[in-house]
């Protein structure tokens, strides 16, 4: 189906269904991988759905009964053939069909195998059947949503699963870069639970010494954290972003606004994110609202846009589709499916320019290739490179450096992902560094594991000095907008003439062209734009702000995947090129089924701002001591329901509890029923009958949460100046690699002399570079500046 891109020549066997699996299987066939999708006679449990269409083009389609010696065999030649093999099956399923990892491996050792357990492999919940649903609610993706009362919120797009299939393809392309120079594959989990953490890395942080106060916080406001980057409602009713999270934005609002006396007040000291006081942060809001009511929108953004202040407007997505921006990125294709005819979809959602990726065909029907690929003489997985010796514990990154430039989220996390994944990330800031830092937690979230260094680029020497680190490094990544990069003369074309092995990596808000290229742009305005807040307000027409910033997250998700990808095109020919991803194409990653269109497509769920469900049999339900999450909407659990909880539905049959809305008399009963009951008995009693149920993690019960600690999903550390902190932690397992944690966020200009030295600067001249503060350093005192602070005993 293609013979080029940076994985031509891979062979994927993905028996994988429904959203993750078969999300990172058509990401690496994107990307010139030979995607073989394996199905039951049956056919994927999406089929018929819109996700199938999308996440499974670009695979050819073949049908295996597993359950014949026949399938089994045919299975276990295909995989001995393979580079990669997905699987999301029960273990038992997978050894009794001999296509468990211990099996593959012994005919194939240079296998990557990549399991992607939805609720990880173990603890309480491992066993729950397959659902987008419960996997948000286990991980705790609809505990921590704001909403108008104390009540997890049904999110009506799967993000925790669609990020699973992104973090799934990350660590395949990175263990794939690692096999060809050690010659050994692997094992890999990638977890529905890791996907959601990968998405909430800088929201599921906690300083330990306040973990009380954390959990007495309480919700934040549905309309957007900070009055300068939240949605509000324009004079003709239609509704905008505003989004001025940095001080530089905040002052040119203000000074737009001729509200310049707000720079002055003290009690605005700190804006936009670090001001304490409630009602202060409620006396700039209440203000805008009055002020912004006062006009159309379209008058708004014009104003906006002149001032270079960050907004824009809630879309429909189909108002999305028909954006200017999304035809101009290619975004928006046409894909004729042999089963459903004409479709549009999203395009690629990232660019190499040098072996871009393509679509390689529609999603196919099932055993649609059968013949085609059966009747081929399977060759041996690729080799690696011979007698080079693994090393067990190493991350596959390892030897990989990276010039890490971001700011905010998309950027940074990008870096720390490839931190993680075992490169020397090393984080270049300004002298006064990353706006983000006022932000404390939220910065440490998306930083562990880099090395701190701060150089003035705007000056000669820092310019110089970035050029001379270039000559030394594999990657740079940044997420500035549009144009930055030429103005401060770091651009690819400029680095890669520099070095010619260079990759450079760049998430811009809205593309590198195009448009709106230049314009400022923040997570928010693309969830606003792409249809994302209009979808989760539904009716309510009041746009919904989406606490996880899952454009950001789904940006770097996708960029390390594109890094990866153009290192491992190197290896073959020796030069670098430039990766590029935007927060636009991101928006529409993450609501991939969703912007998926054609004739007779079932519709999606309908939000609403405090939305707990989408029926009385698929919700959130309060017990005496916290929330679980019912799923119990198909016929055969419904009579299992009714054993249970009999007394409380008594007189209402089967097919009047399925078409039972979220809000209602037999949701009533069931919220009695389940307030009589803690969460553990609830969820006890319904899965002994086979009812799916699982526990709803908040705030409040998140960081003990007993399944999340099972799947080892927690790192606790201790920073220099924050103290200690439990962050996310192990998101990919391996069997003989392993992620690299080594350190959390630096300190502004931490590290800067070892760098600088580490990679061959003169002592000489770094120390004249940090007398005239081209470069910042900071020397750490012995003890610790949270112990001194609080007079704890080291």
């Amino acid at each position: 189906m293609g013979d080029s891109g940076a994985f031509h020549g891979v062979r994927v066997l993905d028996f994988t269904q429904g959203i993750a699996g078969p999300y990172a299987a058509m990401l690496l066939a994107e990307q010139g991988a030979d995607a073989i999708k394996v199905e039951p006679p049956t056919g994927d449990r999406a089929r018929g759905r819109p996700s199938f269409h999308v996440l499974n083009r670009s695979k050819r389609g073949i049908v295996l009964d597993l359950e014949t010696a026949e399938g089994c065999a045919r299975a276990q030649d295909l995989a001995a053939s393979a580079d990669v093999v997905l699987v999301d099956s029960p273990p038992d399923a997978l050894r009794r069909w001999g296509i468990d990892y211990e099996a593959v491996s012994r005919r194939n050792p240079t296998a990557v195998y990549c399991d992607v357990p939805l609720y990880g492999s173990r603890g309480p919940s491992a066993v729950l059947p397959p659902d987008d649903d419960l996997l948000a609610a286990v991980s705790g993706v609809f505990g921590l949503q704001w909403s108008y009362r104390e009540a997890p919120v049904y999110l009506v797009a799967p993000i925790a699963s669609y990020a699973t299939g992104m973090l799934a393809a990350d660590a395949i392309a990175a263990t794939l870069f690692d096999r060809a120079r050690t010659g050994r594959g692997d094992y890999i989990e990638v977890s529905g639970l890791a996907g959601a953490f990968a998405l909430q890395s800088t929201s599921y942080l906690v300083p330990l010494a306040a973990m009380d106060i954390v959990r007495l916080a309480g919700r934040g406001d549905p309309k957007g954290p900070f009055p300068t980057y939240r949605v509000y409602r324009a004079g003709d009713g239609e509704w905008f972003m505003l989004a001025c999270l940095t001080p530089v934005f905040w002052t040119k609002l203000v000074v737009a606004l001729d509200l310049v006396e707000w720079l002055a007040d003290p009690r605005f000291e700190g804006a936009p994110v670090a001001m304490s006081v409630p009602e202060d942060r409620q006396e700039i809001a209440d203000r805008l609202e009055s002020l912004f009511a006062t006009q159309p929108r379209r008058h708004w953004l014009d104003f906006f846009r002149e001032n270079d202040i960050p907004a824009g407007p809630v879309l429909s997505r189909e108002e999305f589709l028909l954006d200017p921006l999304v035809i101009h990125n290619r975004m928006k294709v046409e894909v004729n499916d042999p089963e459903v005819a004409r479709t549009v979809q999203m395009g690629v959602p990232l660019t190499l320019s040098e072996t871009p990726g393509v679509i390689r065909g529609p999603a196919p029907l099932l055993g649609q290739h059968n013949d085609e690929v059966l009747s081929e003489r399977m060759a041996g997985a690729t080799e690696g490179t011979a007698g080079v010796e693994t090393v067990d514990g190493r991350a596959p990154l390892e030897g990989i450096t990276v010039l890490d430039l971001g700011t905010i989220y998309a950027g940074p996390y990008a870096g720390m992902l490839m931190s993680d994944l075992g490169a020397n990330v090393i984080k270049v800031e300004p002298r006064d560094g990353d706006p983000w830092r006022a932000f404390a937690f939220g910065f440490l979230g998306a930083n562990r594991g880099k090395r701190g260094l701060a150089i003035d680029l705007k000056r000669d020497e820092g310019l110089k000095l970035f050029y001379d680190l270039v000559r030394k490094a594999d990657v740079v990544c940044d997420n500035f907008r549009a144009g930055v990069l030429g103005r401060l003369k770091i651009d690819y074309a400029t680095l890669s003439r520099i070095n010619p092995r260079i990759v450079s990596c760049s998430i811009t808000p809205y593309g590198s062209s195009g448009p709106m290229a230049g314009l400022p742009g923040f997570d928010p305005i693309l969830q606003a734009r792409s249809g994302l807040m209009r979808a989760q307000g539904g009716d309510s027409q009041e746009p919904v702000y989406y606490q996880i910033a899952v454009c950001d997250f789904v940006a770097a998700l996708l960029a390390a995947f594109g890094v990866v990808g153009a290192l491992n095109v190197r290896e073959t020919t020796g030069r670098g090129q430039l990766v590029e991803t935007s927060l636009a194409s991101a928006a529409m990653a993450a609501q991939a089924a969703e912007f998926t269109r054609y004739e007779g497509r079932p519709p999606d769920p309908r939000g609403a701002p405090n939305l707990i469900g989408v029926s009385a049999l698929r919700r959130a339900y309060q017990c005496a001591d916290g929330w679980v999450f019912l799923a119990a909407d198909e016929p055969s659990c419904v009579e299992a329901l009714l054993g249970v909880a009999g007394d409380a539905l008594r007189a209402i049959d089967a097919a009047s509890l399925l078409a039972s809305p979220a809000e209602g008399g037999v949701a009533a009963r069931l919220e009695t029923f389940f307030a009589g009951l803690s969460r553990e008995e609830a969820v006890r009693r319904l899965s002994a009958k086979g009812v799916p149920c699982a526990l709803c993690p908040t705030i409040v019960d998140l960081f003990e949460d007993e399944h999340l600690k099972a799947n080892d999903l927690w790192w606790d550390t201790e920073h220099n100046i924050h103290g200690p902190v439990r962050q996310t932690g192990r998101i990919v397992k391996w069997g003989r690699r392993s992620m690299r944690l080594e350190r959390p966020a630096p300190v502004l200009g931490q590290h800067s002399r070892e760098v600088l030295l580490e990679m061959g600067i003169d002592a000489s001249r770094v120390a004249e570079l940090i007398r005239r503060r081209v470069v910042v350093t900071t020397d750490l005192p012995e003890i610790p500046i949270w112990r001194q602070i609080t007079g704890e005993a080291i």
